[in-house]
């Protein structure tokens, strides 16, 4: 969940905070300004269900510096890093567990997952990106986010959030190679910025490192210690969208970050953390991920059968690679279109429209298959030889042990299952590899134990050749 800062700051367009505002009071801020977070974190609590914030701009106009370009970036122009940690230990105290609001018959629940910022590479959420031109351009994103992981950082530990999941990072996927203040950046140029490297994941020095408030080459170990946030943090988050491209499709830009290339990251996160003499490799948490369906948008996007295999094919992947911990749909419902602009335009459709439900309510095929994703990696396959099926009984009790059925049809035949398969894995994931009767069409099914529906998998066609 976005916390956004401008949604609980009091007078969020005056240049100056009201007089006697404590920003470090979550009772200071406006009546009802956290009733919806409250309320989300109550129904989440309700259900079983862990809630994670991510704390960020857009934020009041009396925290921000002056002199954005225009009205568009002021609400996120250099914001000032004291007054974000600020509004970050009143989100602490609030969501500690033990703060109970005048009047409350209990305690709000306890937030222990924190993320920082939303794609603080992206102009809409934190400006300006890059200030000069060419070499001598300077990634001022990169630098202001370095203090607000330092203030949350702070604010966190000062709030009793020390030992919950703190992540960094949630970067955009893509960028442009181009500076520029409103020029979103690549994430790996970002990254390097942001931890003080070069492009060859060395310390910087000179007059590039003064541009980026880095300290000297000659001292790594005080950056670590300046600056522990970035190398206590629990995890990286990213956002590896891949947009229109299959899950598997690389990007032959190598500052871009999708989810098939993200080996890129990790290979920048462990040569960073090795310059600064700090032996871990740090987890990713995919915090967003999805795809645009058409319709609605009729001008981007993929087919909503499309969307279901791919967000499967996503979810193997995510699945197969070690250093990822969490893969996040976003969203669950369509958003509403932009009505600023004319009904139908291309700016009307610029919303995200990554739903595994239409803003109606009308499920998508993305609805179903999310609840049992399936993949093969490899549906052409020469006749007899095995093949892996992958696939995840998300709707089954974590941790426990669970059987599915592996079935099979040929054209024009009915389904038999060909074989069962029982998984222990603590997230439901299951793979086998099997040798299949020859062409026809693959599904999973799997019965809840306490009873009800049959889940089925959606249906995928396989060739056997020879």
């Amino acid at each position: 969940v976005t916390l956004l800062w401008s949604t609980v700051a009091p007078a969020p367009l005056a240049a100056s905070a009201p007089a006697g505002f404590v920003p470090t009071d979550p009772a200071g801020y406006p009546p009802g300004a956290w009733a919806p977070y409250d309320r989300l974190l109550e129904l989440a609590r309700a259900r079983g269900l862990g809630v994670e914030l991510d704390v960020t701009a857009p934020g009041p106009l009396w925290a921000m510096t002056a002199g954005a370009p225009t009205a568009r970036e002021a609400n996120h122009f250099a914001p000032l890093a004291a007054s974000f940690e600020h509004f970050v230990i009143a989100a602490g105290r609030r969501y500690s567990g033990h703060y109970r609001p005048p009047g409350a018959p209990q305690a709000l629940p306890r937030v222990s997952d924190w993320s920082v910022w939303n794609e603080p590479n992206q102009p809409g959420w934190l400006a300006p990106q890059s200030t000069g031109s060419g070499p001598a351009s300077v990634l001022e994103s990169a630098r202001l986010y370095r203090g607000y992981v330092d203030a949350a950082d702070v604010a966190l530990r000062l709030t009793g959030h020390a030992h919950d999941t703190i992540l960094v990072g949630e970067l955009a996927p893509e960028g442009d190679e181009q500076r520029g203040v409103s020029r979103p950046v690549p994430p790996l140029p970002f990254l390097r910025a942001l931890y003080c490297v070069g492009a060859d994941d060395r310390p910087l020095g000179g007059a590039p490192a003064l541009a980026l408030a880095c300290p000297s080459a000659a001292s790594p170990a005080a950056f670590v210690s300046a600056h522990p946030g970035l190398f206590a943090a629990t995890g990286f988050a990213h956002h590896p969208y891949s947009f229109f491209l299959a899950p598997g499709a690389t990007m032959p830009d190598a500052n871009f970050v999708p989810l098939s290339d993200l080996g890129r990251l990790e290979q920048a996160l462990d040569g960073i953390f090795a310059a600064y003499g700090v032996h871990r490799r740090l987890p990713l948490y995919l915090t967003e991920y999805g795809y645009e369906t058409n319709p609605p948008n009729p001008f981007r996007g993929v087919s909503p059968a499309t969307q279901a295999a791919y967000l499967d094919e996503g979810e193997y992947l995510a699945w197969r690679d070690p250093r990822v911990r969490t893969l996040s749909q976003f969203e669950l419902y369509d958003s509403p279109p932009d009505r600023s602009y004319p009904r139908g335009s291309v700016g009307y459709w610029s919303t995200f429209q990554t739903g595994l439900v239409y803003l109606g309510g009308h499920a998508k095929p993305a609805f179903s298959s999310y609840r049992l994703p399936i993949d093969l990696p490899q549906t052409s396959f020469p006749r007899g030889a095995p093949v892996t099926v992958w696939g995840m009984l998300r709707a089954a009790h974590n941790g426990a042990g669970q059987r599915a059925a592996l079935q099979w049809r040929s054209p024009g035949g009915s389904w038999r299952t060909i074989d069962t398969i029982t998984t222990a894995d603590p997230t439901g994931a299951l793979e086998v590899r099997v040798a299949l009767p020859g062409s026809g069409t693959v599904r999973l099914a799997w019965q809840p134990p306490a009873g009800g529906a049959m889940v089925q998998s959606r249906t995928v066609v396989v060739r056997s050749r020879g």
